[in-house]
């Protein structure tokens, strides 16, 4: 007999599922706010009753024929009198219209889970207590109790259904943990002929997943790295009856994992697939607001989903993507967000981006949790281009608020219906005044300060009050509305200015038109550990992953218990052509002396051989000062914009592919051009890197790297140097892409044949000596290069 743990609130469920999409569905993880207001009130009823007891546990073991049910959770107070009373806190912002829904709903999660510790405590003491919901409003700390019913008579009338209920999902877990075995047993690798390298890297990853090791990994670009690292990590994933969430930095990186399952499933493997979407590209209404009174999507969205079978009809579909849910949810009436996520459960597979996994307002424990054998089904997380995992999560951990930014949004407000305008706006001006008091006495220039956010939080409250009253009214809203960008902006900020530890550091920059105020975050490790305590094991990888200790120090991953590897390319080395021009400097000071020397080099080395070329610089104002200088008649030369349209960026790669004139796009480290993008065959025969990109030399990157000193010893690179080069190794990269392709690259300055900066590179570009990159007779060399590839 099976024995399975699980928590009240994943227990007392409605059956069956009913209600809405809302903050207080009762479905899902609890609302983490209020919970400095809970203590509080638990302190209070300390200090005024004598019997009254705080997070009391309960137990109790329901055994039916084919499982035992460990059910426990903590009661918020109980009062030890000759009638007890059990009391359950719940916060909220606008307590009465809480209260007034669990009273009115039966059926309620919350109430549920009341009537769940009454029962666990009359099984043990043969006492009936008294039950009430102490509903808080987090705007005014005022409570209003919702007195609930209960009798044990009719609680085990649930508790039949709902027991029955959960054996069927037991059963229905079994069913999935063996069919991913039966898959794995036949489980081949998607290509008849793995490429060189590939092999290696399985058998590494087979390894690693034997030896229960975490696992960091460089492949280089054409190795076949997505299909080499999802094979074997799933197919020993659903030997042990687990999960694999495949996570990217961006949306447009899905379709890379999505091809590398499609070609497993070519194979006849039997893998079930979930793409996550962004909420925003989902969401069929003009706000994706979670409310039911505004959005028919979300109201009684759990009743539909029951009513209509609708899990059940997506559950018999391969591969779910946006266009399946989206179509499903239509005809149901129901968010297909939420679809998305409830079907993630299900699933062999779950691509999505990095937020779900490691931002602050995660949804990790929906897509990566079974709630039953949680233990034993743990799933196992790739990462890839793991090398902007922890850049990524800073962001995720710093916010920024700018008064100048505020102050152009009033024109919208002014134009509000007139019962909202006037409220808003002196909001708005008091959001401006809180921002502009953190400016120091006499500062003229970004200044790092401590804040108090107690101001913060009593504008967000007051914030919540207007936008609570604005979604009440009968306001038709629009996309982008005002009053939803200030308060959403406002929250987030809050948030951030609440963040503690040596990691944070708030800066304030002072300007005419108006302050900006800046949460950062210098070193995301710990929160990165946090996620990883929900996973088997974890997988990185990308063609960017040097220095090994720095991705790793920075990423959390576990000192001994992490597997580094590095594979060089699949190709044959004299495909490719890699030289440094030393002569050259790019630094701040230098660049003036030099614009002449690195347009000079651009014009004699692409003379040698027209095609397709990128040149690639730290800078826009750096590459537009050299551009003005380069003529390359024979050439066609664009350059990259500021803000470029996706429709622009998309016509210069059709001008790459077309390849009927040599063409010379003109670039910068770490954008569109440079990174995710694929350029195979004679769509790009050369790339030249101006320069390694160096972030800017400010307070803040001044104070990233005073943190990295003292906790890492290595400011200055830590800061600085690997960031940049970073940037320089995805650039060249895109320039070797197929076994056919032939390739130059050319690093043009001085600090490239610096240690530091070596050390980042792949081992398969220098063979060991950085010397065997310099050159006496660079163009000469270029040119015996390109006439043996002609040859």
């Amino acid at each position: 007999m099976r024995t399975i743990h699980l928590a009240i609130t994943d227990f007392a469920l409605p059956v069956p599922r009913t209600g809405s999409i809302e903050t207080h569905s009762g479905y899902g993880p609890l609302p983490q706010t209020g919970q400095e207001l809970h203590l509080l009130i638990q302190r209070e009823r300390h200090a005024q009753y004598t019997e009254f007891q705080s997070e009391v546990a309960v137990s109790h073991t329901f055994q039916t024929a084919k499982n035992r049910f460990v059910v426990s959770g903590r009661m918020d107070g109980f009062y030890a009198r000759l009638k007890p009373r059990i009391e359950e806190i719940k916060t909220t912002f606008n307590a009465d219209e809480l209260a007034k829904r669990l009273s009115q709903n039966e059926n309620h999660p919350y109430r549920l889970q009341l009537q769940t510790y009454a029962y666990l405590h009359w099984l043990k003491t043969d006492k009936i207590a008294e039950t009430v919901l102490h509903v808080v409003s987090s705007r005014t700390g005022d409570g209003v109790d919702v007195e609930i019913p209960f009798s044990p008579v009719q609680y085990e009338e649930w508790l039949y259904f709902r027991l029955a209920e959960l054996d069927q999902e037991v059963e229905e877990l079994e069913k999935r943990q063996a069919r991913r075995a039966r898959v794995a047993a036949g489980f081949q690798f998607p290509f008849n002929v793995p490429r060189s390298g590939q092999i290696e890297l399985i058998d590494t990853i087979e390894k690693g997943m034997v030896d229960n090791k975490f696992m960091l990994l460089q492949a280089p670009t054409g190795l076949g790295k997505t299909a080499g690292v999802l094979y074997p990590t799933l197919k020993q994933a659903m030997e042990r009856g687990q999960k694999v969430i495949y996570v990217t930095p961006k949306n447009s990186q899905h379709a890379v994992a999505e091809d590398a399952v499609k070609r497993c499933q070519s194979t006849g493997a039997k893998i079930k697939s979930v793409t996550i979407h962004a909420k925003s590209k989902m969401c069929f209404k003009n706000e994706t607001i979670c409310n039911p009174t505004y959005c028919e999507f979300a109201r009684d969205y759990y009743t539909k989903v029951d009513r209509d079978k609708v899990k059940a009809k997506l559950a018999k579909k391969k591969r779910l993507t946006a266009k399946v849910f989206r179509k499903v949810a239509e005809e149901h009436e129901v968010c297909p967000f939420e679809l998305q996520m409830e079907m993630a459960e299900h699933a062999d597979v779950v691509i999505c981006d990095y937020n779900y996994v490691f931002s602050p307002r995660n949804v990790l424990g929906r897509i990566a949790e079974d709630k039953i054998h949680r233990k034993k089904t743990k799933p196992n997380l790739i990462i890839d281009e793991a090398h902007n995992l922890y850049a990524r999560a800073m962001d995720y951990f710093s916010s920024m608020i700018s008064a100048a930014e505020l102050n152009r949004w009033r024109e919208e407000i002014q134009r509000l219906p007139r019962a909202f305008a006037g409220n808003v706006e002196r909001a708005l001006d008091s959001a401006i005044r809180t921002i502009e008091s953190c400016v120091p006495p006499d500062s003229h220039g970004p200044t790092k300060v401590t804040v108090e956010p107690e101001r913060f939080l009593l504008l967000e409250a007051e914030l919540r009050s207007i936008l609570t009253q604005y979604l009440e009214s009968d306001v038709e809203l629009q996309p982008r509305d005002v009053v939803l960008r200030l308060c959403d902006r406002w929250s987030e900020f809050t948030a951030a200015i609440q963040l503690e530890g040596p990691q944070f550091f708030t800066t304030v920059k002072p300007h005419p038109t108006g302050a900006t105020l800046k949460v950062t975050c210098c070193d995301a490790s710990e929160q990165l550990k946090e996620s990883y305590k929900s996973f088997q094991q974890v997988i990185g990888f990308s063609a960017t992953m040097k220095p090994f200790d720095y991705y790793q120090k920075l990423s959390g991953l576990p000192e001994g218990k992490t597997l580094v590897a590095e594979f060089e390319s699949p190709f044959p080395p004299e495909h490719r052509k890699l030289l440094i021009i030393p002569q050259v400097s790019t630094k701040f000071s230098a660049r003036e002396r030099n614009y002449g020397k690195i347009s000079e080099a651009i014009e004699r080395i692409l003379a040698l051989k027209p095609g397709n070329y990128f040149v690639f610089f730290p800078s826009f104002d750096f590459m537009e000062k050299v551009y003005r200088l380069v003529e390359l008649p024979p050439f066609q030369m664009l350059k990259q914009e500021r803000d470029m349209k996706l429709s622009v960026v998309k016509e210069y790669l059709g001008l790459l592919e077309k390849a009927d004139r040599p063409t010379v796009i003109f670039a910068v480290q770490g954008g569109v051009f440079a990174e995710g993008v694929d350029y195979p065959g004679n769509m790009l025969i050369g790339a030249l890197i101006v320069g390694p990109a160096l972030p800017s030399f400010d307070l803040e990157r001044e104070i990233l790297r005073e943190y990295y000193e003292k906790n890492y010893g290595n400011g200055f690179d830590y800061a600085y140097t690997y960031p940049a080069m970073a940037k320089v190794v995805q650039s060249a990269g895109r320039v070797i892409r197929s076994p056919t392709d032939r390739g130059l690259v050319v690093l043009l300055d001085q600090r490239f044949v610096q240690e530091s900066y070596v050390k980042t590179m792949p081992s398969d570009w220098h063979r060991g000596s950085v010397s065997n990159l310099l050159s006496q007779s660079l163009l000469s060399d270029i040119e015996t290069f390109w006439d043996q590839h002609e040859s």
